[in-house]
């Protein structure tokens, strides 16, 4: 809304006032009650026009160019349903993801550094061999994904939730190539992990401080200088194949 169109507003605010005091034998309060109403509407309208709607037309027309193109470096793309896409290989470099729907979208390989992804839902997407080194994954819902080798280092999944996601790594008998999820020095500070398999994981300088672990499988993973301080397990898989059940109840 133009500032002539918010002046048009007030004006007639100012108008209504006018009516009421030459025109109208009204009570104090009656008058008090109808000046507060005309008010508000002459406030309002100018205020609800701030929500711009050239916003939606640029989240829209920056999906069409990641659907043709596959790429979409630093866009703006929060709140988008992307639900289901092929984006496999996508160039989504900084993007902005924040609350996007992107449940069950295929984004094997693709490049998602110092992306924000916070409160996004990735849930049964297939994320391997991703790169989300440096992204923001705050509170994002990453359950029943298949994570193996894909990366997230220095990364941040304070609050996520992998819940049943899949990352059970392995050694090639012929080449010894090892193959995990990356998640060296990521911060997963109260994140849920029930039930993520995350075999030969690298975790090294991890912050795992409040996660749950419960039912996670954690066989030959490193820890090295990964803060565990207060997890949660039981009936967990540790990195030597041993169960720990302190947690249990």
């Amino acid at each position: 809304m133009t500032t002539f169109h918010i002046h048009i507003n007030l004006s007639l605010y100012f108008r209504w006032m006018l009516l009421l005091n030459r025109g109208l034998k009204m009570s104090i309060m009656a008058r008090m009650l109808f000046s507060g109403f005309f008010a508000a509407i002459a406030i309002a309208l100018p205020l609800a026009a701030l929500a711009d709607p050239s916003s939606d037309r640029i989240q829209a027309a920056n999906r069409q160019r990641l659907i043709e193109t596959n790429r979409c470096q630093g866009c703006n793309l929060q709140n988008t349903d992307l639900n289901g896409l092929k984006l496999i290989g996508a160039d989504l470099n900084k993007a902005n993801l924040q609350g996007a729907n992107l449940r069950s979208v295929d984004l094997r390989g693709a490049n998602l550094q110092g992306t924000n992804l916070s409160y996004a839902d990735l849930s049964y997407a297939d994320l391997r061999l991703a790169n989300f080194g440096q992204a923001n994954l705050t509170g994002a819902n990453l359950s029943n994904t298949h994570l193996l080798e894909a990366s997230f280092r220095q990364s941040n999944l304070q609050e996520s939730n992998l819940t049943d996601s899949y990352a059970d790594g392995n050694v090639d008998v012929f080449t010894s190539v090892r193959q995990f999820v990356d998640l060296e020095g990521a911060n997963l500070l109260r994140a849920n992990l029930t039930n993520a398999k995350l075999g030969f994981a690298n975790l090294e300088s991890a912050n795992l401080s409040e996660v749950n672990l419960v039912d996670a499988y954690l066989e030959n993973a490193s820890l090295i200088n990964t803060n565990l301080t207060n997890v949660k397990l039981c009936n967990t898989t540790l990195q030597d194949g041993a169960v720990n059940n302190q947690n249990c109840r």
